[in-house]
């Protein structure tokens, strides 16, 4: 592998995907036969096989990737990002996800820690084979490392470390402090007096809070797609009486931010034991969000729980080694590390922690830090157990009772089986607190009052199979009313929640094409409450009118050619600034659109779907002025930023997908600019907004505009009354070796909603086979 100059000879590092090799440690012979798409089938004549296997094919496809996340996870991406990469590493650092993932490995049953070393041997055989590596390790020059399991687990971590509630916490904390209590009460529609009580203590607590956000803008720039809102998921399911064909229909769409490669990696492996097809995480073995084994299949949502919490730390100011307990000063657990640096000398970090977590924010020596607490790091995760149990689940029961020990994070589970049966389990570890205090804000962490004092039983956990309404529908929102169990203080908005049981509910029976091509449903319900209220509105003269009458005629689907999408776009972001900016300040609405925490996005959604849902009956804002002062500003400003960034006034030259397109980066993109042409993928035009099913969120900050931020990163939807003929689609390719064959080979068909077969027989892999590798024992 070379390079030279600008030049990246990026074919060099094509793996050998025919023929026979020898691969030591296998207990037999194994194919690995891949399809048109570059999708790998692994054949295996043991189970200890298979893992092998799949540990193999994702070393040939995905090694880079694997490498970055096990440098993000154990705070060593500096050593090949250089300085940009100090600060993130510092975080990841504090987190100390790679302590948490050897523990894990060292309670894991001998079984499951057979499958992780298995996995981890298989591609250990592919670095040694003398098989041309990645182009990225000769761009940095760093050296290969052997794999090891726990790094399987740190991958897993390290995806879902920035998805709790830890962001939308510090975000409410700080806006507390911004705007106090009685203007956060009115963005909340909640009462004051009861605020007052859990008001999180000012002065010096307020520098950590803002602190926090300073660390997080400096690391923000280089932990790329892991600084962003992960952008929740759709999943449904829809049970035999409600289809034409009498039997189940399974479809999902999980929302990422679009990475290069694709978060999500397509793999299938046939043993004995087993015969399994789905989205698997690169570098970890298993089937945990999205698989189908002939008889049950499965699919998952983030299920937006609450485990994480922040506490205020304060430490002693003559040995800040020490800190605050109700019973006096106690020693924390002090490290010193050194992050290496690409090019420059080492950074020191100090790793803290106290009884209620690792401090990832702030520095004990100014007086005061935020500890963490999160279920993913503050004992061993047992999750891993449920693993392979599930790959042999014959029924949706089964499925459920093989995720008793799921941990982190916390899904909402859908699956169907081929007796007829759909079934919903809300999976995962949710803390039982002592108080209400920690549901929206960093508390106090030396009062002993806001401690966890156990867990919701898994038996408490919402779940179901077959309900009477013949479907379910999840898409991140909240799962029953009230508290108890209590889940989360908040969850995603409903819109999209309420688009599927819309259509779901539209019919009384579905065909699979019908329920398929909800993937691609871009009808925002915001968008058409909004119409509607336009509609009824007096007319309003100029620019103001033109967009009002508009975006009044129009259905609310934001299809990629629409031009009222495009003014929609400028019209949602500016009736919200013209809605919240006066209640909170000019100050604080540009911290809300351009704070580096996502949190802040998660609450202009919330105040942005609670607007649009109150509009019919409602005569003004929150505030109490109203909407015939706030619409013609709104309106007029959308026409004209609408007419400047399409570069005319005519709207016939509007296009949403114009504006609203994906701008993936390469993980070393940044660090080389001169490659970046090289590394990063085709750019695409897309419909669709953060309010409709086909997902493509932006962000609200107004010099974004409103390029994507996140999408689908992996769709797949099974038919059983033909499962065997299941299919799945990503947003780019099966490789991750920059400008190949398979590197966005799928970008294309994922843009139109189609997807491609699965080949779940192991006879109809064989016959699809374009390569067939064998491997050897040795």
């Amino acid at each position: 592998m070379t390079v030279t100059g600008d030049r990246l000879d990026l074919e060099a590092a094509l793996p050998q995907l025919d023929g026979t090799l020898v691969a030591a440690g296998l207990d037999a012979s194994l194919t690995m036969h891949r399809d048109a798409h570059g999708v790998p089938h692994v054949r295996a004549a043991t189970e200890h096989d298979a893992w092998f296997g799949m540990g193999y094919a994702s070393a040939q496809d995905r090694l880079w990737q694997m490498e970055w996340y096990r440098r993000r996870g154990t705070g060593r991406w500096a050593e090949a990002a250089g300085p940009s990469g100090v600060e993130a590493d510092r975080l990841f650092r504090r987190f100390q996800l790679d302590a948490a993932s050897r523990a894990d490995v060292e309670a894991m049953t001998s079984d499951t820690r057979a499958m992780f070393q298995a996995y981890a041997d298989g591609v250990n055989a592919f670095i040694t084979s003398g098989q041309p590596l990645p182009v990225e390790y000769a761009l940095t020059g760093l050296p290969i490392e052997p794999w090891e399991p726990w790094q399987s687990v740190l991958i897993f971590k390290v995806r879902h470390a920035i998805m709790g509630k830890r962001p939308i916490k510090l975000a409410r904390s700080q806006l507390l402090q911004r705007i106090g209590i009685e203007r956060y009460a009115l963005l909340e529609g909640i009462e004051p007096a009861g605020l007052a009580m859990i008001l999180p203590p000012g002065g010096v607590n307020a520098d950590v809070i803002a602190q926090a956000e300073t660390e997080l803008a400096r690391a923000a720039d280089d932990l790329g797609t892991l600084a962003l809102d992960e952008g929740g998921s759709n999943s449904w399911a829809v049970h035999g009486s409600r289809t034409t064909t009498g039997m189940p229909l399974l479809a999902n769409d999980s929302h990422r931010p679009l990475d290069v490669p694709n978060v999500y990696w397509q793999m299938h492996v046939t043993c004995p034991e087993f015969n399994v097809a789905g989205g698997a995480f690169p570098g970890v073995p298993g089937f945990a969000h999205f698989g189908h084994n002939g008889q049950v299949a499965w699919n998952i949502t983030h299920g937006q729980a609450d485990y994480q919490d922040l506490y205020i730390e304060q430490f002693d100011p003559d040995d800040p080694t020490r800190y605050r307990t109700e019973d006096g000063w106690a020693d924390a657990d002090v490290r010193h590390e050194e992050i290496k640096v690409r090019g420059e000398a080492p950074v020191p970090v100090e790793v803290v922690r106290t009884r209620n977590g690792h401090i990832v924010h702030g520095a004990p020596s100014s007086g005061t830090a935020l500890a963490l607490r999160y279920t993913a790091t503050d004992r061993p995760c047992r999750q891993w157990e449920c693993l392979r149990p599930m790959l042999r689940a014959g029924s949706v029961e089964e499925l459920h009772e093989t995720q008793r020990g799921w941990a982190e994070p916390v899904n909402a589970l859908l699956s169907a089986d081929t007796a007829g049966s759909i079934g919903f389990l809300y999976r995962g570890r949710v803390p039982v607190r002592s108080t209400e205090a920690a549901r929206q804000f960093a508390v106090p962490g030396w009062t002993g009052e806001h401690r966890w004092t156990g867990d919701v039983p898994f038996e408490a956990l919402p779940q179901a199979v077959n309900p009477p309404e013949g479907f379910f529908a999840t898409a991140n929102q909240r799962t029953h009313e009230g508290d108890d169990p209590y889940l989360a203080y908040e969850f995603t908005v409903p819109a999209r929640a309420e688009r599927l049981a819309e259509v779901l509910t539209s019919r009384a029976r579905s065909t699979p094409e019908e329920v398929s091509t909800l993937q691609g449903d871009m009808v925002s319900l915001p968008a058409r409450r909004w119409t509607r209220f336009l509609g009824a509105q007096p007319a309003l003269e100029g620019d103001a009118e033109r967009a009002r009458s508009m975006l009044a005629g129009w259905d609310g689907d934001l299809r990629p050619e629409s031009p009222e999408a495009l003014l929609y776009a400028h019209f949602r972001t500016g009736i919200a600034r013209a809605v919240f900016e006066p209640i909170v300040g000019e100050d604080t609405w540009r911290w809300l659109t351009t704070s580096a925490n996502t949190g802040t996005a998660t609450l202009l959604a919330r105040w942005s779907y609670h607007t649009s849902a109150t509009l019919e009956g409602s005569t003004g804002t929150p505030d109490g002025r109203p909407w015939s002062e706030v619409l013609p500003g709104a309106l007029e400003a959308a026409w004209r930023d609408t007419a400047r960034d399409a570069g005319t006034d005519d709207p016939s030259g509007w296009r949403w997908d114009s504006m609203h397109r994906t701008n993936a980066a390469h993980t070393l993109s940044g660090a080389f600019p001169q490659h970046a042409e090289a590394l990063n993928p085709p750019s695409i035009g897309m419909g669709g907004d953060p309010d409709t099913v086909q997902v493509s969120g932006y962000a609200w900050n107004p010099k974004g505009r409103f390029a994507v931020s996140s999408v689908s990163v992996y769709r797949q939807f099974v038919d059983f009354a033909a499962p065997e003929s299941a299919t799945w689609s990503l947003p780019g390719g099966e490789s991750g070796l920059p400008g190949t064959e398979h590197a966005s080979d799928q970008l294309e068909l994922w843009a139109r909603h189609e997807r491609i077969p699965m080949h779940l027989r192991p006879e109809d892999a064989e016959a699809a086979a374009v390569h067939t590798l064998t491997l050897v024992p040795g």
